[in-house]
Order: structure tokens, then sequence, then C-alpha cells
């Protein structure tokens, strides 16, 4: 294996030589592979005469895959990162290790570390102990079978002939069904079920495909019924919105007592919502899917309302909706927009100091991230349900104005100067934590926070910590900030923990000759 490794470095040193623009001193890649892909994830030439990092590099996919499989193969690591650095002299050293670690995707996002791969955070409508509904289900069968059979009419007169229906499912299957799901289907689908086994996938209903029952299962089993997780590097900050009505259904991005039943083969699907929250009705229609990893969308308040909406028929059941109000906003400005059905901002480059008096036009706001721009006081962020806060501090303001907010669940904070974290104490969700932008303060507090996931910091002030032996003792993620090579990324992962002995380490010279491209 070492031959083979050996070969592939050298093979892709002579590549990164002899593609070098002028002037170069260092060629440093990082990349990240797996069984489905692989790619460059930061890096690039160093060339004194220019700013910044020089890219035009060569396509190297084919021996970042080389890579990638001579590691599956030898250390079954299922996937890898690496780092190569690259001299003008020809001289090379590769680090590779398995995907515990990830490399942020810009020249100063450092790298993710993955200490307890095991552990992923929870989401609010995951909770067993969320209140649940008490209304009844609003759908009505016979109705339903009619409205099913006018669609399919008008689908046949739009299209010019019937659609080939599957032939029904029977009551045994049915209970069968129910029995893996654990609940019983919704009066009206049940009755649907037993006209025909979906529509074959001829997109009846309005242009929606009626999914089969085992195809439905299916999709429920392996995608929409459990919260989507990208990983620590976009999930330690995530939010999950509240669906329009408020408390109509749960907050997280799948969940068990969700059954997809039709589709328009995007990734998304409509949904029988089997578990709905506390103002919701068992049976409800929900969106969920690819594009709704921020929370699902409330759709009608039974299948029998969803096909009569094809049908143009109002939904009699269904509470009063916001309307049009976006839930995110991106804005360079705190002004009219802003509205109660708003659940997200990113202020962009607005003038600093932010005021934020304005969000309290915003009382179901989640989360607020300032970027670029700094504000000197938090108390109108105190009084919102905020879980997830990315703010700069502009000079002599602090962290003060949250203690005790019962909501902030992640908090990004950079400030020039020192700040105190005492108020960190008194944050009961606190999970994620990122203070790489801050000017050191003392972080030994750090280690009193028992709920702490996720951390992030810049390299010197991981040195500081580990050198203090405060390191907080539930973390299941880390991450080394700046531009930091992955040698030290290897170090304070071994620090928090993690044996990383099996790292690979080779070093050689590509001799002149071989530089033939």
């Amino acid at each position: 294996m070492d031959v083979s490794v050996e070969l592939a470095a050298r093979e892709i040193t002579a590549e990164v030589v002899a593609q070098a623009p002028e002037g170069w001193t260092e060629c440093v890649l990082r990349g990240a592979g797996s069984r489905s892909s692989t790619g460059l994830a930061g890096g690039g030439y160093v060339v004194p005469s220019r700013p910044g990092l020089f890219f035009g590099l060569p396509s190297l996919h084919q021996g970042l895959a080389s890579l990638t499989s001579l590691f599956q193969e030898s250390h079954g690591w299922e996937s890898i990162v690496l780092e190569l650095t690259c001299r003008p002299t020809g001289a090379f050293e590769l680090v590779v290790f398995r995907g515990a670690l990830q490399p942020g995707s810009g020249p100063e996002d450092g790298w993710t570390l993955t200490i307890d791969p095991g552990f992923q955070l929870s989401e609010p409508g995951t909770a067993e102990s969320a209140e649940p509904s008490e209304l009844r289900q609003a759908g009505d069968p016979a109705e339903a079978v009619q409205r099913l059979k006018a669609l399919l009419r008008q689908h046949a007169e739009r299209v010019g002939a019937e659609p080939e229906i599957p032939a029904p499912v029977t009551e045994a299957q049915l209970a069968a069904a129910e029995r893996h799901l654990g609940r019983r289907l919704p009066a009206d689908l049940r009755a649907l079920y037993l006209e025909a086994d979906g529509d074959g996938s001829s997109e009846a209903l309005a242009g929606y495909a009626w999914l089969s029952l085992e195809s439905a299962l299916a999709k429920r089993d392996e995608y929409i019924g459990v919260p989507t997780w990208f990983g620590w590097g976009l999930g330690w900050n995530q939010v999950v919105f509240d669906a329009d009505p408020p408390n109509t259904v749960r907050r997280c991005s799948g969940h068990p007592g969700w059954l997809p039943f039709a589709t328009w083969f995007d990734g998304n699907y409509f949904a029988v919502d089997l578990a709905p929250a506390a103002n919701g009705r068992p049976g409800q229609v929900i969106k969920v899917g690819r594009d709704y990893n921020d929370g699902p969308r409330y759709i009608a308040s039974s299948v029998t309302a969803w096909l009569g909406q094809a049908l143009g028929h109002p939904d009699p059941h269904a509470p009063q909706q916001s309307g049009d109000s976006p839930r995110e906003l991106v804005v360079s400005a705190l002004d009219k927009q802003l509205t109660p059905g708003v659940q997200a901002i990113h202020l962009n480059d607005a003038t600093s100091p932010v005021d934020l008096v304005p969000l309290a036009a915003t009382p179901n706001l989640r989360l607020l991230h300032l970027n670029r721009c700094a504000t000197g006081d938090l108390s109108p962020v105190a009084t919102l349900p905020v879980e997830a806060l990315a703010v700069d501090l502009a000079s002599q303001a602090d962290l003060m104005p949250l203690a005790s907010h019962p909501h902030l669940s992640s908090l990004a904070v950079g400030s020039e100067t020192p700040i105190d974290l005492a108020p960190l104490r008194t944050l009961p969700a606190l999970h994620s934590l990122d203070l790489s932008r801050c000017s050191t303060p003392d972080l030994a507090l750090l280690a009193d926070l028992p709920g702490l996931r996720y951390l992030a910091l810049s390299a010197p002030q991981w040195t500081a910590l580990v050198a203090a032996d405060r390191l907080p003792a539930q973390l299941a993620a880390a991450r080394l900030a700046g531009a930091p090579p992955l040698t030290a990324a290897l170090d304070l992962l071994a620090a928090l923990g993690v044996d990383t002995a099996t790292a690979y380490r080779l070093s050689g010279t590509v001799d002149a000759s071989s530089l033939w491209f």
C-alpha cells in the first residue's frame, strides 16, 4: 500500500509543480474523499508577489480518488482527509487521516473535528415530551374518494387517456403498514389506498404522483422519517423554523410520524402528519423533503382538504395563516420589512453600531446573524426566542443582556476588546459556542459549561485552554479556526482524547526528470 500511496502522491506533486505559476514558493492542497465524492476543500499556490492564494490548480480528481480508495482498502476508512504540501524543488509532504477531521471551505475556516461520532444535536420537534395535539382528524373518507375520482377524470381529459391505476391494497396490507409505522393511517388516506395503490407514477393528482403504499413506507424509512444531519460544519448552529400557522407541525427536519404520499419527483413530498404539534390535526398534510431541511410547511388540514385544494375548494378546517410573509430575510438594514412571520435575519454590511431595537417587530425571531457589522447593545435580543446568534460587538458592548436567556443554543461572538464570558454560565440551552474571533478572554470557565457540545476557537485560544487543562469534558465536536496545517488539527484532536496514532505521514522528492507534463 505504501508504494501505491507514494506513487499517487508523486504523480500529484509532479502535476502541481509542472503547472505552477511563476514565482511560487509552495502549494498546499487540502482534500476530502469518500465513496461518493472527492474534491479539494482549500489551499492553492503561494506566490509572494500576489496577495492571498493563487488557485489555477490542475484537475486532481483522479489522484484524490485513487488515494481515497487506497485508504478505504488498507485502513477501512470510509472517508479521508488529506493535506499535501508541494515545493518547487519537487519535495512533498503528505498527511492523511480518517474523516474525523474536515477542512473548511474557505482559507480561514480551519478544521472541524469530530470527537464523538455517535452524537448529533437533537431538534425541538423530536422530543417525546413535546405537547401532543388534542384535535381530531378533519378528513372525510367518502369525500376524499369522490375528489380522487374527480381529479382522475380531469387528468384523463387533459392527457386524452385514462391513467393506468394500480389495484388497491388490502386491509391486511394496510394493517401491516400501520404496525410498521406504529400509528394508524388517517381514515381518508386509508380509503384512498383501498381504491388504488397509488397512481402508477402517472402524476394524476394535479401534476403530482401518488405513491404506492410500499414506496411511501420506503421513503419514510430512508429519508423522511429521520432528521437531516449535515455534520458539525453546518449543523452546529442549525435552526428548524416553525410552520405557519405556528405550532401546527413539529419543529424538525424529519420524523417517523410523517408518511410521504405524493411527490413531483424533485426530492420533496407531501406527507400526512401522524404526530402533529399541539395546534395541528392528526392526518394534516405537510410539505417535507430536500428543500425543507429548515422545517416543514403546513399545507392542509387533511388529505381530503388537499385534494379539494387541487379542485379549487377551500379548506374549512385550516387555521389562520399569516400569508406571504417571508420567514427568512437577507437585508442590509433593519427596516419596514420586519414582520411577525420573520424567523431568521441575516444582516449584512450594515452601518455600525447597529441598533437592534427594530427587532421588536419580529417576536418569533429564532436566528440572527450580523455579518460584517457590529452592535453596541444586545438588550433587544433578550426578550426574543433567538436560538442561534452570530454577532460582532462594538467597543464597550458585552454579553450581560443575554444572561439567563432561555432559548439561546448556539452563539458566535466576535470582539476586538476582551469581553466577560460569565453570562455564558447562565444560558441553560447553550450547546454550541464560537469565540474564535474574540480577543482572547479568560477561557477557563468554558470547562464549567456542562451542556457545551461544540466549541470553535483560534489556535492560540486552544493552546491556552489545553495548557490550563480546562477543556470542556462533554465536547462532541470542535473547530480549529484560521489556517493551521492538518498536523495542528491532529494534535488538537489528540488533546481532546481521540487516538490519532493511525494518521499516515509520507515525505519525499519528485526528481526533476519526472516532471514531464
